[in-house]
C-alpha cells in the first residue's frame, strides 16, 4: 500500500478549528505487514463514510514496519464514533497483539491549515515540536 495523500472529505472553513489525530503503529513481526496492509481497507471504506471526517492520510514504511494516520475531525464526538465503530474497533482487537509501542496525539488546528503537514504531525508525535512563542 503506497502512502495515501492527504484527501479532503469535507471542505474546512477557514476559520473554524478541527481535530487533529496522528498515530504511528509498530508491527512487531515483517510477517504481519501484508495482513495488517489487508485490514487497512476496510478501517479506510469505513472513514470514506464517517459523519465529521474532515480528511485524512496514511502513510506506509513497510520495511520499518511501521504505518502512520493522520486525520482531521469536525469535533471529538466524531472521532471517538469512528473508533467505536465496526470494522476500525475489530481490526484494533486483532491487530493489538501484534503491535509495538504506540504512539497517538491530537490538537486542535483552524481550517486555513489544513490539510497539516506529516512533518508536523511527525513533530507533534515523536514530541519535537516547539511550541510558539508567547507575546511580550
Amino acid at each position: 500500500m503506497p502512502t495515501i495523500p492527504w484527501r479532503t472529505v469535507t471542505t474546512p472553513a477557514e476559520r473554524a478549528s478541527y481535530l487533529v489525530m496522528a498515530s504511528r503503529l509498530p508491527l512487531r513481526s515483517i510477517a504481519r505487514v501484508p495482513w495488517f496492509m489487508g485490514l487497512t481497507v476496510s478501517v479506510v471504506r469505513q472513514l470514506e463514510r464517517t459523519d465529521g471526517l474532515v480528511g485524512y492520510s496514511l502513510r506506509a514504511q513497510p520495511l520499518a514496519k511501521t504505518f502512520w494516520t493522520l486525520s482531521a475531525w469536525s469535533d471529538e464526538q466524531s472521532l471517538a464514533a469512528f473508533v467505536r465503530e465496526m470494522p476500525h474497533r475489530a481490526v484494533m482487537a486483532k491487530l493489538r497483539p501484534h503491535m509495538g509501542a504506540t504512539l497517538f496525539t491530537t490538537w486542535t488546528a483552524p481550517g486555513a491549515s489544513l490539510p497539516v503537514s506529516w512533518a508536523d504531525a511527525t513533530a507533534r508525535l515523536l514530541g519535537t515540536v516547539v511550541p510558539p512563542a508567547r507575546p511580550r
